[in-house]
């Protein structure tokens, strides 16, 4: 009986939702795909099998901290667990594996590319394997949010142990990469039964979930404290280390104390913050998603998302990590529609276009078809006309190496890389390869769309969360756990002025006296009062609109008319290029008779109502002369003088006030900000 094994090995008196009916599955001698959230208990789907079935379960994981926390963990069970991966010297590995043929040990764990070796996969033939488990089985699928290579190579072990069983098991996949993860595994082919697949546990009704638009980085502070307070422990979460780094500034300036964890920080000081928040000696961790995964902390009360995430499977992951105790957890996403440029710099990074894959590979086999050079990206950068993105550069590299297009060497110790341009091209692989870009690009594209979707939606966030990943369970009229259900939870203000009101207004307005005739950019120069070639030509000086925004700047009004859109007040048409109309929501909202869910900055003063400090400019200048110098660059290719009078006439003091200024990027803020900011620092205090 199961429940029995389950009391001897593990020492649990109940199974969790989904458990038993997947466990059953696979011992009645059918493959499995279980798709259950983080914290819900999935290892033990395979854990369980594996200690009753004869023979050895290989276990596929893709983290080596990971897979060493759960053969710890088991071990703790005194059960015959063990890994194999690149931290063990070759005698010890020796050793584990002799204990494998040898029947002492039920579990092995391994990392995918250990597959890659055929030397390896002979060392297999000689074990008995009885399954496999595919831990975080959406790295298979392109459509996953973390495809990794290696996982391709697992059909290799399903056709090599056709009578193996195959367990795959992840907690974000959509229905697109649970078809990814049968076809690429090989199941339902080849004398393999389709397999059976079990979608549980996406509802977390002790996880209250909600969206607050915050208008300012100070809107959002105070939104952090008023939840650090109340809920004591938990997950702030920032899409860049640089933004980690100042929210850990900005709180510490408040009186708290939280940790800092990102990517970046050594090893050892990462396993330490780990270890102190698993331990209770931190509880509160400000993070990049590089925090989480194999921290196993039962009582976190909060996960906030300072900015919006890239795709639904990273946030639900992210907020899967509150209330694993099943105790009353807080998740909230902090909103600002000019945060997505964040993520929209990251779509581009990791997508580069068509364009800048092939004018980066005219610039190598120019430069490097002879021998191999090194570059820096900011190097290569300059010479781009597609693009100053350098993740879109170190991006379409890896695409044109994939295509066999040029040979690639890391220079340790600096950031550039040793180039060599292969003298043949072979067309059909590039071909190949730009094709798989663009594709890329489309599902990336959609993941973003998804998150932004459920930011502006206005039904049960639960409901579109169950939706997403296609768990058909029933939440009733009202799920009672999200800002749209739950009547009687706290009502977070969302900073909503009188003055973002007249905004509204007046490009609701806008839009609707010109009746669909023009686009977005259009619209926005009218609003500024622009006096631009376009405007002219479409007459539109003397438009009763021309002007009513005109104290904002030109970014400012973008911005808020995406907004717009994002919000449903306006429609955009399909044709090659958009223009703009008024939607029946946009039409109550020009009236008041809704809010729109909208969160403008506060506009800044036009550029022409400041006073310009000429010694400030005239700094501003002389150091980006150093700049050309240094780099042979023209002035323009650094800032152009617009930029300069601007930053001279603002006077910007934050990332947020910088971004803000045309012609300043976040390519070019990561490249300059820093000296930037001390320069305005210097002239303002």
């Amino acid at each position: 009986m199961l429940a029995t094994a389950l009391k001897r090995h593990f020492g649990f008196d109940r199974f969790r939702e989904g458990q038993e009916e997947a466990v059953q599955s696979v011992l009645d001698g059918k493959d499995v795909v279980v798709v259950m959230p983080t914290g819900s208990g999935k290892s033990l789907c395979f854990q369980l099998p594996a200690m009753e079935l004869p023979g050895v379960t290989l276990v596929i994981s893709p983290l080596i901290a990971l897979m060493k926390d759960q053969v710890d963990s088991l071990n703790r069970f005194g059960l015959p667990v063990t890994f194999i991966n690149s931290t063990l010297h070759p005698r010890e590995m020796e050793d584990r594996l002799a204990r494998v043929r040898a029947g002492e040990i039920k579990l092995l764990y391994l990392a995918p590319e250990r597959l890659k070796d055929p030397r390896f996969l002979k060392l297999l033939d000689q074990i008995d394997m009885s399954m496999l488990a595919v831990d975080e089985a959406h790295c298979v699928s392109q459509w996953g949010h973390d495809f990794r290579p290696d996982y391709l190579h697992l059909h290799k072990i399903t056709s090599r142990f056709p009578e193996a069983r195959v367990m795959a098991l992840t907690a974000t996949a959509t229905g697109k990469v649970r078809e990814d993860i049968v076809e690429h595994l090989g199941l339902g082919r080849k004398g393999r039964a389709q397999p059976k697949v079990y979608v549980h546990g996406f509802i977390r009704p002790n996880l209250h979930i909600g969206v607050t638009r915050c208008a300012t980085h100070d809107a959002k502070l105070a939104r952090v404290l008023s939840v650090m307070e109340k809920w004591k422990t938990g997950i702030i979460y920032c899409s860049t280390r640089k933004q980690a780094e100042r929210v850990v500034v900005k709180l510490a300036g408040k009186g708290q104390q939280v940790t800092l964890y990102h990517a970046g920080l050594p090893d050892k000081e990462r396993t330490k913050i780990q270890n102190q928040f698993i331990t209770g000696q931190a509880n509160v961790v400000v993070a990049t998603n590089a925090f989480g995964m194999g921290v196993d902390r039962s009582d976190v009360r909060f996960v906030l998302h300072w900015d919006v995430p890239g795709s639904m499977e990273a946030y639900y992951q992210e907020i899967g990590r509150a209330g694993r105790d099943e105790g009353q957890s807080w998740c909230e996403l902090l909103y600002n529609f000019a945060d997505v440029r964040t993520q929209e710099f990251f779509l581009e990074g990791g997508n580069p276009s068509k364009e800048t894959i092939l004018e980066l590979l005219s610039f190598y086999r120019r430069r490097c078809a002879n021998h191999p050079m090194s570059f820096s990206v900011d190097l290569i950068k300059e010479d781009l006309t597609t693009t100053n993105n350098p993740m879109a550069i170190r991006t379409a590299t890896w695409i044109l190496e994939r295509a066999d297009c040029v040979q690639r060497e890391e220079d340790p110790g600096s950031r550039s890389q040793a180039i060599f341009a292969n003298e043949k091209i072979n067309e059909r692989s590039l071909a190949e390869q730009l094709m798989k870009a663009e594709a890329k690009a489309a599902r990336d594209r959609i993941k973003l769309d998804a998150i932004l979707d459920y930011a502006n939606r206005t039904d049960c966030r639960h409901k579109q969360i169950l939706d997403y990943f296609g768990d058909t369970t029933d939440l009733g009229e009202n799920c009672g756990a999200c800002d749209r259900c739950d009547t009687g939870a706290e009502k977070v203000p969302e900073t909503f002025s009188e003055e973002s009101w007249v905004a509204v207004q007046k490009i609701l307005s806008a839009v609707a006296r010109l009746d669909g005739q023009y686009g977005r950019a259009r619209i926005a120069e009218l609003l500024k009062g622009s006096k631009t070639k376009g405007i002219k030509e479409a007459h539109l000086e003397d438009h009763r609109c021309h002007g009513l925004l005109k104290e904002w700047t030109l970014a400012s009004i973008v911005s808020a008319i995406d907004e717009l859109l994002q919000d449903g007040c306006l429609g955009q048409t399909r044709q090659e290029y958009p223009t703009l109309e008024l939607t029946p929501r946009g039409k109550q909202a020009m009236f008041r008779k809704v809010q729109p869910r909208v969160a403008f900055a506060a506009a800044a003063p036009a550029e022409e109502d400041l006073e310009l400090d000429e010694d400030l400019l005239k700094a501003l200048k002389s150091w980006r002369m150093k700049r050309c110098r240094i780099a042979h660059l023209k002035p323009f290719h650094v800032l152009s003088n617009k930029t300069l009078e601007a930053l001279a006439a603002r006077k910007p003091v934050s990332e947020q006030e910088m971004l803000a200024v045309p012609g300043i990027g976040p390519s070019k803020m990561q490249k300059y900000g820093e000296d930037l900011l001390k320069m305005m620092k210097a002239a303002t205090y």
